[in-house]
């Protein structure tokens, strides 16, 4: 029995239906840095773009890979909630 493909509908993008919010229970900010630790690429400085959220940028990026980096990345950042600079 043939099957039709799912698809979107017209004008929609994916990003519209999964938001990053969405995702990142899946992917616990704790088990990530404990990845990074195991593997030796946790960030030894803090940076505008910490080991972490390069993770969270490539699964971002995996998602949404029929759309540019720029709105794959704004996607993720507007899922993620960033540090307030007084709080350094």
């Amino acid at each position: 029995m043939a099957r039709t493909l799912a698809e979107l509908p017209k004008e929609s993008r994916l990003m519209d239906y999964i938001r990053f919010g969405v995702i990142a229970p899946r992917f616990p900010l704790a088990k990530v840095n404990e990845v990074l630790r195991q593997t030796k690429r946790t960030s030894e400085r803090r940076r505008d773009l910490p080991a972490h959220v390069v993770v969270y940028y490539v699964i971002a990026l995996a998602l949404y890979m029929h759309t540019s980096r720029q709105e794959a990345l704004n996607c993720l950042l507007e899922g993620i909630r960033l540090p307030d600079a007084n709080s350094r």
